[in-house]
């Protein structure tokens, strides 16, 4: 009947693949009467971490500190900033005496080297030509441009 092809031939007839449903009232569990006993569940489990404000407590004093810190940091880097430009500052006429000691040895060599090359040559008025001296009137002394090729000479 509702047995496998198989199980026909086999002499164990009592497996079935599904039984037919049963015509009786359906039975549902209930509770007991008066309910079930009270269980104190909260003393079973342990705390789950700080509070809330405990929370808030420590990550304002975290963030209080770390301001803080910041701002440690900040006046130690203004205080060394003003102690390098104080350094700058003290040092600044001793490199500019060296810059102009080196400019002076090298407009001497300048000088020495245009009043080579223009020992023939006379102005327009027929005075000779000084070193140093410009074709142009400006009446007011300026350094030479300190150029890239001028660096090489020497």
């Amino acid at each position: 009947n509702s047995q496998l092809p198989s199980e026909k031939n086999s002499k164990n007839t009592s497996r079935k693949m599904s039984l037919r449903p049963s015509t009786a009232a359906a039975i549902q569990d209930m509770p007991p009467p008066g309910g079930y006993k009270k269980l104190d569940f909260t003393r079973y489990i342990p705390d789950r971490g700080p509070k809330g404000w405990q929370l808030w407590a420590g990550a304002t004093t975290l963030i209080m500190y770390g301001y803080y810190q910041v701002g440690k940091t900040n006046q130690a880097r203004i205080q060394q900033k003003m102690q390098e430009r104080k350094v700058r500052y003290a040092l600044a006429p001793l490199m500019q005496a060296e810059a102009d000691r080196e400019y002076m040895e090298r407009e001497l060599v300048n000088l020495r080297r245009e009043a080579e090359i223009m020992k023939d040559v006379t102005d327009l008025k027929g005075n000779p030509w000084v070193p140093g001296s410009s074709q142009y009137f400006g009446g007011q002394w300026m350094p030479r441009k300190v150029s890239y090729f001028m660096r090489h000479q020497g």
